[in-house]
């Protein structure tokens, strides 16, 4: 005599979208934009002009791009406009 037969409840999975806007490690603020063209990607942070400019990649997506300008800033190769890195001034 039991009761009625519940439906069992569908559990879906919640995938992430990874994020348009980056978190710049010069200035700790969410402005690191990552714009792809034909042959360049241009990752620039809008608050303190931390700027990369690289090749394009294949199979590379906005976060790879990110990793490897953050990979490049911790490493010293990058700095904000204007300032010195090991005695050179950065071109741009």
């Amino acid at each position: 005599m039991g009761g009625r037969r519940r439906r069992r409840k569908v559990i879906r999975k919640v995938v992430r979208k990874p994020p348009k806007v980056f978190r710049c490690p010069s200035c700790d603020t969410i402005s690191v934009t990552v714009s792809i063209d034909d042959d360049e990607v241009v990752i620039l942070c809008s608050n303190c002009g931390l700027v990369l400019r690289m090749g394009r990649m294949k199979n590379y997506e906005l976060v790879h791009y990110y990793n490897v300008f953050i990979d490049r800033y911790y490493s010293g190769e990058l700095s904000v406009k204007g300032e010195e890195v090991e005695g050179r001034e950065v071109s741009q």
